[in-house]
This record gives C-alpha cells, sequence and structure tokens, in this order.
C-alpha cells in the first residue's frame, strides 16, 4: 500500500463523500506501538473534508467556545502563547488570518460536534486495532488543527496518549523520552493529570541530543509513549493535522494513580509515594482519593486558569491578529 503525498489539486475539488480511512504500519511499528516515537502512514491527506472550503464551512458553523485561536512566539525556550478572540470572524477570514500570521486553530471536541469526524476516527482506531496485537483502546477523540507557517507549539506533556494523523504541510516534531525526569519532574506530571496546572514544560535546547525528532510530510502518522513530552515548528506552509488521544485500562489506571499521588502530597503531606500502576496499593490510593473527590476534599486552589485573550483575529492584518481593545 502506499499513499501519494501531492496533493495540491486535491484541494481544488468540490468536496466528495468521504471514504474510509487507511492506516499502513510496519511490522517494527505494529510490535512497538505505544513503546517509542514511531512514524507511519495514512491517507487523510487524500481526504476532501480537509480543503480550504470545507475547513471554511466547518469553521463557520462550529461553536466558538470550542474553537481557540493561539498566536506563538518565534523562540521554543519562551513560551509566549496569545490567546486571539475570533467573535464575528468567518471561517475564511480565520483561515486566511492563520495563513499570514503565526498562529495555531484548536478545534476541540470536533469528534463530538461532528459526525464525519466521529466516524473518522472510529475508521483510524479500527485500523489501528486490526494491525497492532492487544490494542483496544476503550474510548478515542480529536482536535482538529490548523496552524501558520513557522508557528510552534513548546514543549509539552499530554495526560492520555495521543496520536498525530499529519495532513496538509510539514512540520518537525521533538519526542523526549517518557517518564525521563530530566524532562518532566513526576510532580509536574502528577499536577498535569490533576488538572492542576498546565501542560507546558520548561525547555532547553540541550534537550534535543536525547529526542526523536520527525519532518513530517502530508500523510505521516507520529506516535509516542504515554506522557512523553514533545514540541513542534511547522515548516514554510499552512499545516493542517488530526490529533487524537484515546484511552485505555492501562491508561486510565496511571492518570488515577498520579493524581492520588497528588492529594496525598498537597493534601496530607506524603512524599516519594509508588508511582506503580498496578497492585493493591494502587487500587488503595486511588480508592482514597476517588472518596475524597466525591466528598469534595479534592479542591485545587491551585487549578490552572484559563487564559484570557489580548488579541483579536484581523484577517487583513499583516500578522493575521491585532491587539484587543475595549476589554
Amino acid at each position: 500500500m502506499s499513499f501519494s503525498t501531492n496533493t495540491a489539486e486535491a484541494f481544488e475539488e468540490a468536496p466528495r463523500e468521504p471514504v474510509a480511512p487507511r492506516v499502513e504500519l510496519t511490522d517494527a511499528a505494529r510490535t512497538g506501538f505505544g513503546k517509542g516515537p514511531l512514524l507511519a502512514r495514512h491517507d487523510l491527506h487524500e481526504n476532501p473534508l480537509f480543503s480550504d472550503a470545507s475547513l471554511a464551512d466547518l469553521l463557520d458553523a462550529y461553536p466558538r467556545d470550542l474553537l481557540h485561536a493561539i498566536a506563538t512566539g518565534v523562540d521554543p525556550e519562551r513560551e509566549e502563547n496569545r490567546v486571539a478572540a475570533h467573535e464575528g470572524v468567518s471561517g475564511r477570514e480565520l483561515l486566511e488570518a492563520v495563513k499570514r500570521g503565526r498562529l495555531w486553530l484548536n478545534v476541540t471536541r470536533v469528534s463530538a460536534v461532528d459526525r464525519r469526524f466521529r466516524d473518522l476516527i472510529d475508521g483510524l482506531y479500527a485500523q489501528l486495532a486490526a494491525q497492532v496485537p492487544g490494542f483496544r483502546p476503550q474510548e478515542s477523540r480529536g482536535t482538529l488543527l490548523v496552524s501558520s507557517p513557522r508557528a510552534v507549539v513548546y514543549l509539552h506533556a499530554d495526560g492520555p496518549p495521543n496520536i498525530l494523523w499529519h495532513i496538509r504541510g510539514r512540520k518537525k516534531i521533538w519526542i523526549y523520552p517518557a517518564l525521563d525526569e530530566r524532562f518532566l519532574p513526576r510532580t509536574d506530571l502528577e499536577d498535569i493529570f490533576a488538572g492542576a496546572r498546565h501542560e507546558y514544560l520548561p525547555y532547553r535546547s540541550d534537550f534535543d541530543a536525547h529526542a526523536t525528532c520527525y519532518e513530517m510530510r502530508p500523510g505521516d502518522m507520529a506516535t509516542w509513549p504515554q506522557n512523553a513530552p514533545h514540541r513542534v515548528t511547522n515548516l514554510d506552509t499552512l499545516n493542517v493535522s488530526l490529533s487524537t488521544e484515546h484511552f485505555t485500562s492501562e491508561s486510565r489506571a496511571r492518570a488515577r494513580v498520579y493524581a492520588a499521588n497528588r492529594f496525598f502530597r498537597t493534601r496530607l503531606g506524603f512524599t516519594h509515594l509508588s508511582s506503580r500502576e498496578t497492585g493493591l496499593g494502587a487500587l488503595a490510593k486511588s480508592a482514597v482519593h476517588g472518596v475524597a473527590r466525591r466528598l469534595g476534599l479534592n479542591i485545587d486552589p491551585g487549578r490552572a486558569k484559563q487564559r484570557l485573550p489580548t488579541l483579536r483575529i484581523s484577517a487583513s492584518a499583516p500578522g493575521g491578529v491585532v491587539a484587543l481593545t475595549g476589554r
């Protein structure tokens, strides 16, 4: 099976009925899935669902509270994300602003809002489950990412396992060793699982000596072990990707243990607790933490705060945004 990467003409065509997606894993990818960084192939870049016309229609109709526009800086060592307001901005104007600026559009919960994406993601995971021994996710969901040339995603670690399905443009991704405290201290991971901090992490350029780096092209899929820190830099084109996350019994057990450890650390002063995800100790901690949550004892005054907009999308502005005034 081979997938074309020459898709410029495809995005000029009128939308057609979508077909079931295809995923191609090598034998090494099938056996190594979830254990280390890997690159594989898919055919989403051939799907007219991701054309400019289709994206503009999607953005026009999308619930604006689930659509987030973020302007980035240029230095990966300085996290400079700024939220941009976009009320009253059409889908076509949003795409034009992305092409002009250094922006990310995060179209969140797309698999819950749009049935076409739910079906597409179900098809992708059915392909993975058919090819990866023992892979049976209990749930999956997705976020559509539309981003500018040269935009960056700063170093961060996600809670659930995730996969990046790249569709248009080119980007580089750096993936760092999972559960390595040089890049992600255990207390930070506990805070991420508990929702007490955002997922961004301090980054230094010397980290890259330990990274796996891929230059992704249309039709590439990248994945990595759960909680592996990673960062992204787009190259000189508009980028479109689908980011999916999935949940298994193992990933949910990890989430419960790390969130419970944070509760015991911050509320009861216990430190150096085991991070084992199975066994009686893990079950006991998770059960106590679950009771505490139900009793309202897990309220965290340090919970991550939502960032407020400081910019506004403007398709005619040189950088796609202007300073937000009147708030």
